[in-house]
């Protein structure tokens, strides 16, 4: 489920119970539209992905970076092998 920043569902996507959630991310991101109080047309992306452990992956992240998305995922807390670059910073507050 996709909700805005007052909790109000904009899609949601059913799944079996044996499917991943991060496997229905990305479709359920694709096909929403923000509504504003602005007039012209909806939004298709938002500012900022507000997600849980269960969504921290690379794809995902790539994403995000693609469309302009500040993903707020924490990160799991199994070791990886460091990403070259600039380490990606998680933002508690905001999540």
């Amino acid at each position: 489920m996709l909700c805005d920043a007052n909790g109000t569902p904009l899609r949601f996507l059913l799944s079996g119970g044996q499917a991943s959630d991060i496997s229905y991310a990305q479709p359920l991101l694709d096909e929403v539209s923000i509504p504003s109080n602005q007039p012209g047309r909806p939004r298709k992306r938002c500012k900022w992905l507000l997600a849980d452990k269960g969504y921290d992956a690379e794809t995902l992240r790539r994403y995000c970076d693609q469309y302009r998305m500040q993903p707020v995922i924490p990160m799991r807390s199994m070791k990886r092998k460091p990403k070259p670059g600039l380490p990606r910073l998680f933002d508690g507050p905001k999540y």
